[in-house]
């Protein structure tokens, strides 16, 4: 590569780039000051297939002191979590294959100069290139300033001609407006990439610091929709741009004025602030919006006292999560038991708990949104209770059949007391039968039912009394049964009378027939016994055998016609 060609004109001097400190920088590229800062040209342009250089100065802080000042360009994007193609480093290392051979930091980083050559330019080239400053350790910037390299496709008519009378000095200068323009390759001539700048370079704009100007998004949205936020900045130079929430950083962009934000499908857990930050070096400034996500409940949750004993008071809590609060209501079928409006929860609450407050509930939440239920049981243990449906009835033949049905919680084991036998009757004896659970006979009480079946069999004593006894952990109790007589059964009624019993039986059924029979008689001769009286119907039959057991006598026949 040849040196710097000066610009056509009466001076013939190389124009260079400013690299040490005891040289008077150019107004383009700035000076030395307190803070991370960069200056180089915003545009660059070269022509396909020959060189160009960008050139470059950086700043930072003072205080910093390091041992050693390293620096690399990237292509497209100036911050390495975005994993832009590497062009070129100060230190040995890899950098992108496009850029392989092609690119050199010329600058020296440690006198602050991070000037960029690149040759064999190529379309594939063009865009915007950043210089990241590397001080060791987490002394590390990336500038938001950046070159934009244009990438010509052929040589104008002016430099054309150019070029061709400068061809017999051995080298090829180049000038441009804006930048540096380079020239093609010709056969025998080397190429230069210089960095003319004009005598009277304009005066660099005054810095403003970045404002944010424009905020935009909705404020209520419901879940599941997309939204979309947006702000504007300005500042000089152009801010980098940032969405935030809360420390997370979700979208940035360099020198823009305007950065848009989308969320393509809102939950619950993207509610709150998000806040725009428009940056340069010379300030800061944000704005915040914040965001609403309106839901349906989600499914409620109960907490409390679920398994109580008889007596005992019961609270239960229902609560369900959603925007805005829901109405909560505690249900047992169609009745509402307890009612919160607009409320996070609901609570329900029973004195004291009654064997039929067992059961199923359901806690039903709902907003204009949607609703929600959750269902839950309630359970009340209590001692046994003995069911209407115990009692002793007659079988085939002789024999008679006797059921025990108690309800209890937890579950009661029964038995039959047979008194007069000195005689316990359990599950295990030969003639006990347990009723399968839930099946017929297992009674309609509340909470959990279970019976027991007796078979008596052969004769049975006058006396003889049968009680259903039921146990669990809260309790006894027992009853005695009654013995029921459908149809009115003559055989039960011989054997519970006995025989002493059948025979008065019969003899009061003759008196009365031949009662009957005298009285007909005398009526049809006008006449009646002397001193007689009608018959009062007195029983001569005493106790019934069995306490609490009503007896019924077979009907005596008809009296004759």
């Amino acid at each position: 590569m040849g040196t710097p060609l000066a610009p056509p004109g009466p001076s013939r001097d190389p124009i260079t780039i400013p690299r040490g400190p005891s040289e008077t920088p150019h107004p383009l590229l700035g000076t030395r000051g307190g803070s991370w800062a960069a200056w180089m040209p915003p545009a660059v342009a070269g022509l396909e297939g020959t060189c160009v250089v960008l050139p470059c100065r950086f700043e930072y802080p003072e205080e910093l002191r390091p041992a050693a000042v390293h620096g690399l360009w990237y292509f497209g994007s100036p911050y390495p979590k975005s994993y832009p193609p590497v062009v070129a480093r100060s230190r040995p290392a890899a950098v992108h294959e496009s850029f392989a051979g092609r690119a050199e930091l010329l600058g020296d980083t440690g006198l602050r100069d991070c000037s960029l050559r690149l040759w064999r330019l190529s379309p594939e080239l063009a865009g915007k290139y950043y210089f990241r400053g590397d001080l060791g350790g987490y002394n590390q910037y990336s500038f938001s300033e950046h070159t934009t390299l244009e990438v010509l496709g052929e040589l104008g008519g002016a430099l054309r001609d150019t070029v061709g009378s400068l061809g017999s000095l051995g080298a090829v200068g180049s000038l441009g407006h804006d930048g540096v323009i380079g020239v093609p390759c010709v056969p025998g001539v080397p190429v230069c990439c210089g960095v003319p700048f004009p005598p009277n370079p304009p005066s660099p704009p005054t810095p403003v610091e970045p404002q944010v100007v424009g905020l935009w998004g909705p404020s209520e949205v419901v879940e599941g929709a997309q939204v979309e936020l947006g702000c504007e900045a300005e500042g000089r130079p152009l801010p980098l741009l940032s969405w935030f929430r809360g420390a997370a950083v979700l979208r940035e962009e360099p020198a823009t004025p305007a950065l848009r934000l989308l969320l393509p499908r809102v939950a619950p857990a993207h509610a709150g602030a998000y806040s725009c930050v428009a940056e340069n070096r010379h300030g800061r400034h944000n704005r915040t919006l914040l965001l609403r996500v309106a839901y349906a409940p989600r499914a409620p949750v109960v907490n409390g006292t679920l398994w109580v004993v008889a007596g005992e008071p019961v609270t239960v809590t229902c609560g369900a999560d959603s925007d805005p609060a829901p109405i909560l209501t505690v249900l047992r079928g169609r009745r509402a038991l307890a009612v919160a409006v607009y409320e996070a929860r609901v609570t329900l609450e029973l004195a004291a708990a009654r064997p039929e407050d067992a059961g199923e509930y359901l806690c039903l939440a709902e907003n204009q949104h949607g609703q929600r239920a959750t269902a839950f049981n309630i359970t009340v243990e209590y001692p046994p209770v003995v069911l209407p449906e115990s009692r002793c009835t007659a079988g085939g033949g002789d024999g008679v059949r006797c059921v025990c049905s108690a309800a209890a919680v937890p579950e009661a084991a029964v038995v039959f007391e047979l008194p007069s036998r000195n005689l316990t009757v359990a599950e295990g004896h030969r003639d006990f039968a347990a009723a399968p659970r839930g099946g017929p006979g297992t009674g309609g009480g509340p909470g959990g039912g279970v019976t027991g079946i007796l078979t008596l069999r052969g004769a049975l004593e006058p006396r003889l009394a049968v009680l259903c006894a039921a146990r669990n952990p809260h309790g006894v109790t027992a009853r005695q049964l009654r013995f029921h007589h459908p149809g009115q059964h003559r055989g039960l009624v011989w054997a519970k009378v006995g025989p002493v019993g059948a025979v008065v039986a019969f003899a009061i059924v003759i008196a009365l027939v031949c009662y009957l029979s005298q009285s007909r008689q005398m009526l049809i001769l006008g006449t009646r016994p002397l001193g007689s009286t009608p018959f009062r119907g007195h029983s001569h039959l005493g106790t019934l055998p069995y306490r609490d057991t009503p007896m019924a006598l077979a009907t005596p026949p008809a009296p004759p016609t």
